[in-house]
């Protein structure tokens, strides 16, 4: 299937499970059309408005949610489970349910739905032995989420109980055997542990008690227990960022094309391949990009552009090159040399792998470049070089900055100043190709902590394209573990209305090549205020060619920056300026 006749057909199914309760295809074969759209959306940079990925559920409800409800992120490897991830549930199988409690009595009871707005089965909710039609409580409203299970042995436990939900006839609905498991209290904030200890005070049964494992899973969730860490990690689009559910599948692999070879150097001037591919369909993900190893791996293959190969994929990590199936005709052999070219530097073997000549190269640069963004001021190319320092990690490790004398002292001062530096100007620090200062105040608009940054291949973000999603993945790979060791700020403390109050106002005037409307909607998203006339507090004016009007000269006479669009169009849509 094509992009839009995949997504028709997740939409459809979506409708048919989500909001009429009657499913056509099982809860596997969905996942799976799911995936590969998601998948493929992510390979080609773009989705349509209507995409079910933007949105968590079916397609419409009756009645909107007190509480907004979120799908789980799914991982692959227990690696990715974070150690404050302290509570373990089962991921059950089934369908999930909120109930909604007034002055203690049972008032509505609501399917998922979209996420947002669900059916009212509040009728059917009451035929349901294990849930409480009144419980003891001092508060107004109490929400409670679940899934619906049932005790009877069916061939698709959970189509079974979805299509309950969506019966007319109590009595039908009685012989399936519902039961309700609770997970959470939603309308409460305390620890998650308290909370399923007063839903058994209030005689529900819960994920936490030993039952509820006997139920058909489909995977393990992990979350925080501690409400306040959950509040302050808070949510994706999609996904809440305090839980994930870890979930088991087998190693794959499929056979596509190399076209490329990207080679980027690491914290230690090691020189690492990652070869570009012809998209691929792979554990129910489109690969573009595999792992090639090393130098001494490409070599033993005879490895080159044009390559037929096989590639693995396990759990949810990069893939893997494996072996060549067949051998291009046009000889394009992958060496040294290429990675020389792409990095700009020489280099030499070490054993299996590349490193940069000189031992420094491209990380000295790195290091000269994170000096300047974060203006850490005295320590120039001769300090630098007296204390033999290579990478921005060693700034904040012990050094003889008394060596340097006086400078020495006011250094350390420096580094300790650059650790309140916010998290967009770190990130545009790092040296992340393609991701500027600029970019990197775009991004942490979306992405406001470093460990969640390799979410920009799924949040969409407007004016970052597919190159440069590409590029940070494959920066990442090599350097995210020392980034992780800087002691720097690496979340955005400031929330995304604060950012927007600090937006530097800018006026428009002139004929340009778009309205002054669709300048000022581009120029917002690099954090500029469009106003209609000039003030003292603006930042800048934008003008065409016109010198003339009474807003150029009220900014000459104001002393505001002017900036002639046609002269500097591309810095000015890059909001460099």
């Amino acid at each position: 299937m094509n992009y839009t006749e995949l997504k028709n057909f997740v939409l459809e199914h979506s409708h048919k499970y989500y909001d009429l309760s009657a499913p056509s295809i099982s809860d596997a074969e969905w996942d799976k059309a799911y995936d590969k759209l998601e998948a493929m959306e992510q390979a080609q940079g773009w989705k349509d408005s209507d995409s079910p990925t933007l949105k968590v559920g079916g397609a419409s409800g009756k009645i909107r949610h007190p509480y907004a409800l979120y799908s789980l992120r799914k991982v692959y490897d227990k690696s990715e489970i974070e150690e404050w991830m302290d509570v373990r549930t089962p991921k059950i199988d089934g369908t999930n349910l909120t109930l909604i409690y007034k002055r203690g009595k049972l008032h509505l009871a609501l399917t998922r739905g979209n996420g947002d707005r669900g059916d009212d089965v509040t009728a059917l909710a009451q035929e349901i032995s294990n849930i409480p039609k009144r419980i003891s409580t001092d508060h107004l409203h109490v929400v409670i989420n679940g899934e619906c299970v049932t005790n009877n042995n069916v061939e698709n436990f959970r189509n079974y109980v979805s299509g309950a939900l969506g019966l007319k006839s109590p009595k039908e609905f009685r012989e399936r055997s519902i039961q309700f498991i609770a997970h959470d209290i939603l309308s409460w904030n305390m620890s998650y542990l308290n909370k399923i200890e007063i839903l058994k005070n209030m005689n529900f049964f819960t994920v936490l008690d030993d039952e509820a494992w006997e139920y058909p899973c489909d995977g393990v969730v992990y979350r925080c227990n501690d409400w306040r860490r959950c509040n302050d990690l808070g949510y994706t689009s999609k996904y809440p960022r305090f839980a994930v559910a870890l979930k088991t599948r087998e190693i794959q692999t499929a056979i596509t094309t190399l076209q490329e070879v990207i080679w980027t150097v690491g914290r230690t001037g090691t020189v690492n391949p990652t070869g570009v591919v012809s998209p691929v369909i792979l554990d129910d993900a489109t690969i573009s990009r595999v792992t090639l190893h090393n130098i001494e791996q490409i070599e033993m293959h005879n490895l080159g552009l044009g390559d037929s190969i096989e590639i693995e994929r396990a759990g949810g990590v990069i893939p893997k090159f494996l072996r060549v199936i067949e051998h291009s005709v046009h000889n394009l052999k992958i060496n040294q040399r290429h990675a020389e070219l792409a990095i700009k530097e020489a280099v030499v073997r070490h054993g299996p792998r590349l490193r940069v000549k000189s031992g420094q190269g491209s990380s000295l640069k790195l290091l000269e470049h994170f000096i300047a963004t974060l203006k850490i001021k005295g320590l120039g190319p001769a300090s630098i070089k007296k204390l033999g320092l290579t990478h921005p990690i060693d700034l904040f490790e012990e050094q003889p900055w008394h060596k340097l004398g006086v400078n020495g002292e006011k250094i350390e001062e420096e580094l300790e100043r650059a650790k309140l530096q916010p998290y967009s100007t770190v990130l545009g620090a790092l040296g992340i190709p393609g991701l500027g200062r600029t970019a990197a105040k775009l991004v942490v608009q979306h992405i406001p902590e470093f460990r969640s940054l390799r979410d920009i291949d799924v949040l969409p973000i407007k004016g970052i394209g597919p190159k440069t999603i590409e590029s940070v993945l494959t920066w990442l790979d090599d350097n995210e573990e020392w980034v992780m060791q800087l002691p720097l700020q690496l979340k955005e403390e400031m929330s995304v209305t604060e950012v927007l109050q600090d937006n530097k106002k800018i006026c428009i005037t002139g004929k340009m090549d778009m309205t002054r409307n669709e300048l000022a909607d581009h120029l917002y998203q690099y954090g500029f205020k469009s106003t209609s006339s000039v003030t003292k507090d603006c930042y800048a004016l934008i003008v065409s060619d016109d010198n003339q009007s009474s807003k150029y000269k009220k900014a000459q006479q104001l002393g505001i920056k002017i900036v002639n669009y046609w002269q500097n169009k591309s810095a000015v849509l890059n909001g460099d300026f």
